[in-house]
């Protein structure tokens, strides 16, 4: 779950990341691991998917 925590700190605050999961992968898990991920790192995510693709905000 390291992967999803790095993903979250390199998105800079008020910038929009993107993921696009992997075959297997649902995009509701992939939303629902980038919130836990930045709660571990002590930031908070707005997810949202739209076309397949699953969009975070950090805050």
């Amino acid at each position: 779950m390291r992967e999803y925590e790095g993903f979250v700190s390199s998105v800079k605050a008020g910038q929009v990341g993107k993921l696009t999961p992997a075959k297997g992968e649902s995009a509701r898990g992939v939303a629902l691991r980038v919130s836990r991920a930045a709660k571990r790192v002590s930031k908070a995510a707005d997810t949202w998917i739209a076309d397949g693709s699953v969009y975070f905000k950090v805050s």
